[in-house]
C-alpha cells in the first residue's frame, strides 16, 4: 500500500490506485468530464490536471498511478492554471447556446467556468 501525500494529507491506497481514487478518499474534489470509476480510463478532458512534485510537466489525476513518497498539489497555481487552460479551449469548441440549453443550470461545464472565475477567456 503505497504511501502519499495529496495537498499536505498523507493517505494510504491500495496498489493500481489513481491519484484521483486517492484524492477521493481524502474528500478532496477534483474536477473532471471523462473519469467515471465504472468504466475505462479515457484521459481525453484533461481538466483534472494536478501537480506532481519531481515530475516535469502536470500530470492527468485520473490516469496518473500513485507511488510510495508521491507529493501532489491540486490547488495550486500551476494546476489551476492548467485547469483554466484546458477550460478556456473546451469552452472555444462549445456551442453558446446555454441560455436554451435543456441542461443550463445543471452542467459541469458550466460549474466549472464559474468556479474558475474564468470572464476574460482569449477565444
Amino acid at each position: 500500500m503505497p504511501k502519499l501525500s495529496i495537498d499536505g494529507r498523507e493517505i494510504s491506497v491500495a496498489d493500481g490506485s489513481t491519484v484521483i481514487q486517492a484524492a477521493e478518499k481524502l474528500g478532496i474534489f477534483v474536477p473532471r468530464y471523462c473519469y467515471h470509476p465504472a468504466l475505462s480510463i479515457a484521459g481525453n478532458c484533461r481538466i483534472c490536471l494536478v501537480d506532481v512534485e519531481k515530475a516535469p510537466k502536470l500530470q492527468i489525476a485520473c490516469n496518473t498511478p500513485v507511488m510510495e513518497g508521491m507529493v501532489v498539489h491540486t490547488k495550486s497555481a500551476k494546476a489551476q492554471d492548467g485547469r483554466r487552460a484546458v477550460l478556456e479551449f473546451l469552452l472555444a469548441n462549445h456551442p453558446l447556446d446555454c441560455s436554451v440549453c435543456v441542461h443550463s443550470g445543471d452542467c459541469d461545464l458550466q460549474n466549472f467556468y464559474l468556479n474558475f472565475g474564468l470572464y476574460a477567456p482569449r477565444f
